[in-house]
């Protein structure tokens, strides 16, 4: 035994399969994050680590319940499930509204002053509105 978790003792394999895990989510969420900061086009390549961070989280919550680890143990992989499936419709939600999303972003490029960014933010509304009535 190598120690104790939660006041059960944890094998040696068992605390670095644990290591494994939290390494990969936390080196997956900060290549979202970086990805959620580029621009339009070439934030879609953040789907890519959002879905890999799915697989993983379903993978451990499935190695763990064989286990039969206890559900504070779970709770790691399912707040990390839940946040990688907000960010997934997230970026869904950003490709559905491509057109707006990206005019949005080039007015306000251009928007140098409170007034012109309000009315980026008008013609956004506008155009938003307008492609939810199209569907």
């Amino acid at each position: 035994m190598a120690g104790q978790v939660g006041g059960q003792q944890v094998s040696r394999e068992e605390l670095r399969a644990r290591g494994r895990y939290s390494l990969t989510i936390a080196c997956l969420f900060l290549l979202i994050l970086v990805g959620a900061g580029l621009g339009l086009p070439r934030r879609a390549i953040v789907v890519v680590p959002i879905v890999v961070a799915i697989v993983v989280s379903v993978r451990e919550m499935r190695r763990l319940s064989r286990a039969s680890a206890g559900a504070f143990t779970r709770f790691g992989p399912a707040v990390a499930l839940g946040l990688s499936t907000v960010l997934l419709l997230g970026a869904i939600t950003q490709a559905v509204f491509y057109v707006p999303q990206k005019q949005y972003e080039d007015c306000m490029t251009g928007a140098n002053t409170s007034t012109a960014q309000s009315v980026c933010s008008q013609q956004r509304q506008r155009s938003l509105l307008g492609s939810l009535t199209e569907f």
